[in-house]
Formats: C-alpha cells, sequence, structure tokens
C-alpha cells in the first residue's frame, strides 16, 4: 500500500486549517442578525408554492413571484415530470411526486389566471399540464407509501391530491389507501383550534397541508410567524399568505429574502427551508469538533462569536434549540449545540434537553412528535456521555442513557440494510471501559451495543466500492460519512485480524476524496423533499480526510465482556483461507464468527436447553451469507431463520442418529414417535384457538396395507397422546430426545407471533410445507427402517452412505424427483418461513401466478443444487470409493446446469416484479444452502 509520505501529510494538515478557516468565515460571513443564514439546496416543491401566490396593488392583482414561475416551468423535464431539484435527471421517489404535484398544480393556476404573465404561450401551457398529469399519474401508480421517508409526506401528498381534485384531475393507485390511512392516524388529534392556540409547532412547518381546508381560517396564525415566516418554511408561509384575507407585509417580506438570499440568489427558486442559521452552524462545528480538528488558532478566531450565537438562540429557546433562531426548538440541534457547548471547554445543557424531550421509549425530536427520530437519539447519546464527567448531573443522566442505546440498538434489530449514525454507541463503550456506567444492565453492551457495532464496522467495509468510495446517490457526501464512522470503529475489533482491511478502506476512501476535489453538494438530507448544504458538504469532507482516533482499543475488553472464546477465534482463523472461504477475505469471515458468537445468548433463550456449541456454525452460515449479499436481511429475522435452521437440521439429524444399520429397535421406535407426533399436530391443528373445527390437517401418515400403523403412547407439547387407531391401543415409548426434538419443532413453526404480519397465502404455504417436510421425514425414517431390517426391497452391497446422501435424486431432472428430494432437505420449508417473515400487512408475496411459478422453481433449485453439492462431497473424513463414485455419477456438468437454473430463476424473480425484501430472503436462504454444503469441507 503506498501511504502519504510525512511531508504530504503535513502540507494536508495546513491545508485542512486552511479549508475550516474559509469554511467558518463563510458561513460568519453569510449570517444576518435579523435573518440569520442559510445554504440550503433549491426546491422545485417549495418554489412552485411560491410562485401561486398574488397580490393585489392599486386594484390590480398581479403574480408577485414571476420568476419562480418561469423557473418551474424551465425545470420540467421532456417526460412531464419534475425532479426535487433543478437540473436532476432522478431523483428520489416521493422526491418527485411531491415536487411534480406541487408544480402540476402551479402550471394549472397560471393557465386559469394568466395576469401579467399573459405572453406566457398557452398552448404550450397546457400540453406542459397535460404531460405533467400523466407523468403523475404513472409515478403514483408505482409508489411504494410504505418505503417513504421525507418529512410530512402522509399529509403533503393527500392535500396535494385534494388541490388537484379540486381542479379536475382525479387519481386512483395501489397506495392511495395506506396513504389517507397514515394521514387520518397524524391528523386524529389535531383541530383548527388547536393550531391556533397552541404553542409554535412542527406542524406549522408544514402548513400547506390544510391548504384545502376552508374551515381553517389561516389570519389566525399570524402570532406564530418568526421573522415573518411559517416556521422557516417558503412552501408553508405561502400558503398563509394565500389564504389569508388580510394581507401580511411581513410575511411577503420574508418569502423575497428567501428567493434573493437563498440558494436561488434571486433566479426564482427558493429553498425547503430558509434560514437553517442553528442546524448548519451546529452540525458544521460539531463535525469539526469531533474529529479533533479544532486548533487553538480556531478557538481564539472563533469560538467566541458562535458561542454567543448559540447562547442568543437558547434564550430565545428556553435554554434549547432550534434549527433557527426563535422556531421551536428539537432535540437534533440542542444535542448538537450541547456537544458544541461542551467540547469547546463549556458546561452542556444536556440535562434539561433531555427533561424536555423524553418519552417512555427514547426522546422524542419535538415535544409533541409521535414517531421518533433514530438519528436525533444518536446525537442526543453523545451529548449526554459528554456530559458525565460532570458528576453532579451523573445520577440524572444515567436513566436515558440507557434508555436511548436500548432504543438505538432495537432499532437496529428490526432493521435491514445500512447501519447510519450508529457508531455514536462507540462513546458508549468507552465511557464503560473508563468505569464511568457501572450500572448499565448487564446485557446491554454484550447483547445489543456490541453486535449493532460489529453490524455496522462489517457493513462499511464490505460496501466500500471498488474506487474506494461509498454510496451510490451521493459517493462524495456518503464517503466522508463512512470514513468518520470507520474512524471511530477502530478501536473496536481484534487489531491483528481487521486493522490492514480498516486502515486500507480509509486509505482508499481518503484518495477517492482527494482525487474527486471539490464538488458540488449531494442531495442526501431529508426534509420534505431531500436537499443539499454546500456548507455541511464542505464540513463532512474536511473531517473524513484528517480525522484520527486516539482512543484505546477496546477488542479485549469486549471479547471478555460478550463471553467470544478467544481460543475458538483463533482455530476459525486456518478456516477462513481455504475454499470455499477464501474468497469472502479473512476479515468477513472471523467478524460473521464473531456475530454468531454474539447470537448464542439469544439461541440459549429461544432454544433453552437444546442449545449446543455447534449451533454457532449454524448461525456463521447465516452470517456470512448476509453478509455476501449486502445484508438485506434484519438481525431480528437472522434470529428467527437460525433458530428455524436449527430445528430443521435436528429432524434431519434425529434420523441419522436414531436409524442406521442394525438398530432395529430404534428405528421402529422412531417411526412410531413421528406418526404419533403428527398425530397430535393434526388433533392440534384440527382446533382453532377459539375451540371451533377446523378442517385442515398438518400431516396425513403413510398407510402400509391401507392402515395407519399403531401408534406409541408419548409426550409431545407437553400433552400424553392417548389414542387408538385402528383398534390398537399404543405402545409406552421412553424416547425423550425424540420428543424434544418433535416438540420443538412443531411447537416452533405452529404460527408464531412474529408470522402475524403475513398474508393468509404465505401462512398456507408455510403450513403446507411443515406437512410435506414431516411426510418426507416419515416416509424417509419408513423406508430406512426397512433397509436396515434387511428388506428384500434391500439390494446386498449397497452402501449406507449411499443411500443417505442420494435419496431422492435418481433423476435430478425429474420434476416430481426434484420436488421429492428438495422436501427431504428442509430447505423448501426454510424457503417458505423466510418469505413468511418478509410478509407486511397482509400482502402476499408472490401474488401472480408468474411469481409464484418462478418461485416454485427457485425453491426446488436451491434444495437440488443443495443435495448435488451434498452428494459431491464427503461431509465429514476421507473420501470413500462409494463417495468417488458419486462424484463420477454427479458431475461438475449436471452441478453447473442446475446453477445456471437457480440463477436464471433469481433473475426472473426480479422481472416479474418481486418485492425488494422478498427478493433478498430469497438470496440469503440460496446463499445459506451453499454454504452449508461447501463448508462441509473443511472444519469450522
Amino acid at each position: 500500500m503506498n501511504l502519504p509520505s510525512r511531508e504530504a501529510l503535513i502540507m494536508t494538515e495546513l491545508d485542512s486549517e486552511e479549508r475550516i478557516s474559509r469554511l467558518l468565515q463563510t458561513l460568519l460571513d453569510t449570517y444576518e442578525p435579523c435573518y440569520g443564514l442559510g445554504s440550503m439546496a433549491v426546491s422545485i416543491y417549495d418554489t412552485a408554492w411560491i410562485a401561486c401566490v398574488s397580490k393585489t396593488v392599486s386594484g390590480c392583482s398581479q403574480w408577485l413571484f414571476p420568476s419562480s414561475f418561469l423557473y418551474i416551468l424551465e425545470a420540467q423535464l421532456p417526460d412531464g415530470r419534475w425532479t426535487a431539484h433543478p437540473g436532476e435527471e432522478n431523483s428520489d421517489e416521493v422526491d418527485g411526486i411531491l415536487s411534480t404535484m406541487a408544480a402540476s398544480y402551479c402550471l394549472i393556476q397560471h393557465a386559469k389566471t394568466p395576469l401579467q404573465l399573459k405572453h406566457i404561450p398557452r398552448e404550450p401551457l397546457a400540453e406542459s399540464i397535460r404531460k405533467a398529469i400523466a407523468s403523475l399519474r404513472t409515478m403514483l401508480q408505482s409508489w411504494r407509501v410504505g418505503d417513504s421517508k421525507a418529512v410530512g409526506f402522509e399529509v403533503l401528498a393527500p392535500s396535494m391530491l385534494n388541490l388537484l381534485e379540486e381542479e379536475g384531475h382525479f387519481f386512483d393507485f395501489p397506495g392511495k389507501e395506506h396513504l389517507l390511512h397514515v394521514r387520518d392516524q397524524k391528523l386524529a388529534r389535531v383541530s383548527p383550534e388547536l393550531l391556533y392556540n397552541r404553542s409554535p409547532s412542527a406542524l406549522l412547518h408544514s402548513l400547506e397541508a390544510f391548504h384545502y381546508r376552508k374551515d381553517i381560517s389561516y389570519d389566525r396564525f399570524a402570532h406564530q410567524k418568526v421573522g415573518g415566516s411559517m416556521m422557516a418554511s417558503p412552501s408553508a408561509t405561502a400558503s398563509y399568505l394565500i389564504r389569508c384575507r388580510t394581507w401580511d407585509d411581513e410575511a411577503e417580506a420574508y418569502l423575497r429574502l428567501a428567493q434573493s438570499n437563498g440558494h436561488g440568489q434571486g433566479l426564482g427558486g427558493v429553498p425547503s427551508a430558509y434560514p437553517s442559521t442553528n442546524f448548519e452552524l451546529t452540525w458544521v462545528v460539531s463535525t469539526l469538533l469531533e474529529a479533533g480538528l479544532w486548533t487553538k488558532d480556531l478557538d481564539d478566531q472563533y469560538a467566541a462569536k458562535i458561542l454567543t450565537m448559540l447562547e442568543d438562540s437558547r434564550k430565545l429557546g428556553k435554554g434549547l434549540v432550534g434549527f433557527a433562531p426563535g422556531i421551536e426548538p428539537d432535540l437534533d440541534d440542542s444535542a448538537k449545540s450541547s456537544i458544541i457547548f461542551n467540547l469547546l471547554g463549556r458546561r452542556g445543557f444536556s440535562g434539561q434537553m433531555v427533561e424536555h424531550f423524553d418519552s417512555s421509549r427514547c426522546l422524542k425530536t419535538y415535544k409533541g412528535e409521535r414517531n421518533p427520530s433514530l438519528s436525533a437519539n444518536c446525537n442526543a447519546l453523545l451529548s449526554v456521555l459528554l456530559d458525565l464527567d460532570d458528576s453532579r448531573s451523573y445520577q440524572s443522566l444515567y436513566p436515558p442513557i440507557e434508555k436511548m442505546a436500548l432504543f438505538i440498538c432495537d432499532s437496529w434489530w428490526n432493521t435491514s440494510g445500512p447501519l447510519d449514525d450508529k457508531w455514536s454507541l462507540m462513546e458508549l463503550l468507552h465511557q464503560w471501559h473508563a468505569g464511568k456506567l457501572p450500572e448499565l444492565q448487564s446485557a446491554l453492551l454484550p447483547e445489543k451495543v456490541v453486535p449493532t457495532l460489529f453490524q455496522c464496522l462489517g457493513q462499511l467495509l464490505q460496501s466500500q466500492n471498488t474506487d474506494g468510495s461509498w454510496g451510490s446517490r451521493g459517493p462524495r457526501e456518503e464517503t466522508a460519512y463512512a470514513l468518520l464512522a470507520l474512524t471511530n470503529l477502530v478501536s473496536l475489533p481484534p487489531s491483528h485480524y481487521f486493522d490492514t482491511e480498516i486502515m486500507s478502506a480509509i486509505h482508499r476512501g481518503r484518495s477517492f476524496l482527494r482525487q474527486l476535489g471539490a464538488g458540488k453538494a449531494e442531495y442526501l438530507w431529508i426534509e420534505k423533499v431531500t436537499y443539499a448544504s454546500e456548507n455541511l458538504a464542505e464540513a463532512y469532507v474536511v473531517a473524513a480526510l484528517h480525522a484520527s482516533n486516539q482512543k484505546p482499543s477496546l477488542s479485549h475488553a469486549i471479547l471478555q465482556l460478550c463471553g467470544i472464546d478467544l481460543q475458538g477465534l483463533e482455530s476459525i482463523a486456518p478456516s477462513a483461507e481455504k475454499s470455499p472461504l477464501s474468497d469472502d477475505g479473512k476479515w468477513l469471515v472471523m467478524l460473521s464468527w464473531i456475530m454468531s458468537g454474539l447470537y448464542v445468548p439469544f439461541l440459549q433463550r429461544t432454544l433453552g436447553k437444546r442449545v449446543s456449541a455447534s449451533y454457532q456454525t449454524t448461525a456463521f452460515r447465516w452470517m456470512l451469507a448476509n453478509s455476501r449479499i449486502a445484508s438485506p436481511l434484519s438481525p431480528k429475522y437472522l434470529l428467527e431463520m437460525i433458530t428455524a435452521s436449527i430445528l430443521i437440521d435436528d429432524m434431519t439429524v434425529l434420523i441419522h442418529d436414531f436409524i442406521a444399520p442394525g438398530n432395529d429397535h430404534n428405528a421402529t421406535m422412531l417411526t412410531k414417535a413421528f406418526h404419533a407426533a403428527t398425530m397430535h399436530l393434526n388433533h392440534h391443528k384440527s382446533t382453532s384457538k377459539n375451540g371451533e373445527s377446523n378442517d385442515t390437517q398438518v400431516f396425513d401418515p403413510p398407510k402400509a396395507n391401507g392402515k395407519s400403523p399403531p401408534l406409541p403412547n408419548g409426550d409431545f407439547g407437553g400433552e400424553r397422546c392417548h389414542r387408538e387407531c385402528n383398534g390398537l391401543p399404543m405402545a409406552h415409548v421412553d424416547l425423550s430426545y425424540v420428543e424434544e426434538t418433535l416438540s420443538g419443532f412443531l411447537d416452533f413453526f405452529d404460527m408464531p407471533d412474529s408470522l402475524s404480519k403475513a398474508s393468509e397465502a404465505d401462512r398456507h404455504s408455510l403450513q403446507a410445507e411443515v406437512k410435506h417436510f414431516m411426510s418426507a421425514q416419515y416416509s424417509w425414517a419408513t423406508f430406512l427402517e426397512e433397509q436396515v431390517r434387511g428388506s428384500p426391497l434391500w439390494p446386498n452391497g449397497i452402501d449406507y452412505e449411499r443411500t443417505v446422501y442420494c435419496h431422492g435424486m435418481e433423476r435430478p431432472s425429474s420434476d416430481s424427483t426434484r420436488e421429492r428430494s428438495a422436501r427431504l432437505t428442509g430447505l423448501p420449508l426454510l424457503f417458505a418461513y423466510a418469505i413468511c417473515l418478509t410478509s407486511h400487512r397482509g400482502r402476499e408475496s408472490f401474488p401472480t401466478m408468474s411469481q409464484l411459478y418462478m418461485a416454485t422453481d427457485v425453491r426446488n433449485s436451491i434444495a437440488t443444487v443443495f443435495k448435488l453439492e451434498q452428494a459431491a462431497v464427503r461431509p465429514r473424513g476421507c473420501i470413500t470409493p462409494t463417495l468417488m463414485k458419486l462424484r463420477e455419477e454427479y458431475s461438475a456438468a449436471m452441478l453447473a446446469y442446475e446453477r445456471e437454473r437457480l440463477r436464471l430463476a433469481l433473475k426472473h424473480l426480479k422481472i416479474v416484479g418481486v418485492g425488494p425484501e422478498v427478493l433478498g430472503a430469497t438470496k440469503v436462504v440460496a446463499e445459506v444452502a451453499d454454504l452449508t454444503a461447501k463448508l462441509s469441507t473443511i472444519e469450522i
């Protein structure tokens, strides 16, 4: 690796101080005592709203901001839509929808009433409206409402739909019902009187959501203005000014200022919020301070002025801070301000912050907010931890520390994909390591905090692009965020396993940023629409290039705390360099092994006495498989799937343990136990929870000569079975291991609460697969019983191992054979369970025939590839002549054919429109099956 020279590093440090000084000076130079500052990018949505403001002057009505209308007209794309920002070809889904809604409404208003813009050609304007409405219909049809994250979209989008309906444009789309339901929930407790009389509220920032409500008097909102604005929102202020019966000169002055001094610089565009004084100041300064880049010269030159500005804002916010002076205080900006106070040598005010924003689960971003923010709680946690140095605040801050940490970790537990902002938990570990948090819950760190941070580290290392960057939407800023996270996480893992990979990733990321140089800010921040800020982008890039972590390594203390076997960690290292793990990278194998060890306490609680050290290997396969395909499954989901895998494996192992040549008694007892267990399950399923009859049977045991075999007495699921079959009483069978395995399996798959949101079709598929799996295992046990008894059906000289590993694979190309073989592996059952877990709000995972067809093919292909790979390798010990012969029979060509069939089936699942969550779960199941077969060649 070509690391920069010492001279280059010194020059870089000098450059960084100069860049920081220039950035801070820019912030302070653009600050106006009356209105503040703001560098947020232009928003089409807000620009469309101010373009709709008209004013009567000397008896003549005129559009107040004609340049804004022209700005909207010129920003329309050829297909009729608008993105959130001018010059973009693509933007976030809800950005495009809200922007196109507002811009369409703006064009309709100007077409109806041209006022002073009569020179605008009418026919081209009408064509622009037609194309806009058609484009909007297309976007709404594919809108996944539940995935939207924009601030207030659930009230803004329905409001825009109402306004467009008033103009004769009606829309129907799949997500409309859900959207209106979410809107109604949000507004259930909001009344006009509450809006008039309450103290400043975050809802005022989206006041335009009530524009269509004729029962609301906008004149009664006048007292809520701050600097002429409705919570610093141009769109909300424009709505207020349009609906007011009495003209408000102060609101007009604010909109003119936002247009002239905002990022649009007088060309017509306005940002989604202006000013954003405290937000930009606190996030820029705290980022530089946390990165350790604040020098004495910077302190002498800027600290006093920055602290004075924040103190003035605190006075207006009664000790707390909003995103602009006079605006309702929020958790994010208050936390950032407290961090600045602390790191600049002043006393923080996190105690007051906690008292104001506290709630039962966490801290709320706004006092009256219903849905808390994960990012805001991360910032608040860091703020509180920094105040622990003040012994007077320790007792009052300790409970919220635990509460916020649990909230952050629980959010991770239930979330798939990237783990943004979680590295603030590292400060919690450092404070614990320093002995400042002796009373934390014993399970919080090893079972919550540490797994979260290790998962964050793994995702960061694995998601880096080949050019050294991270992300796809905005590689400059996203790379900066990732680098800051890595510099915080570097002290977490065992250095001799991870240092090389981490330092290489940091070096490549910084090289990318240096080669990229200066660039425009990227639209990564979330407001009503996404936005960018040049000031914030510069702060994060400078911090990422020069941040360092001087804190001590925590790896040894953490491994001891979590009970991770250091010898086991050492023993896995050689395996990481063997095929099939050699392509993953030693660090990823080691990280997956550490993560699997962290799951052992969860498995102990789930499985009770059944837990075994060997189960960590199953967890390891799932961790590694999930990491291989960019972690589409949440930790909670992974635990469910690991548990399901263990129980399915136990059922398969049960047969191998109890049926072998010469074990006649065990074979007989096992088949009877299987029969009794499944009869018990049928009885349980035949009665619903409310006691009503249910005709569905899970398993119909096979019959010999038309009769079911005698049934034994057995205790399954805590009940004694006293049944008779064909008039024959059951003999008592004392097989506690069999009973424990069977009852654990049946209880787990008996429609647990985790599947309550699954669709009826997906639950039915799972019940069918339980039946098929039990039937396959019963058939297999009966088949082996006949063989070990020396049945005539068993030809002399046939190897038992051949039967075990090749049962059902005589003709792999036969669909019926593939189906039978697949179900014996348990993989179709695992697949069905995975699909149920991803099913949301009763939506079918495969609602069309083409999707169901492809899913069935994927399911069978996963199992077929697994069986072929099992037949090609020796699970343990040396290769026998029989297995050598099997390798010849099941050739590489056949395996390659089935692999290609699986690849095509997975590809077509996406083509036919299967959702990303279901597709991700399917890929992980396929990866786990592949790893399970391949890992049998090495010792783990």
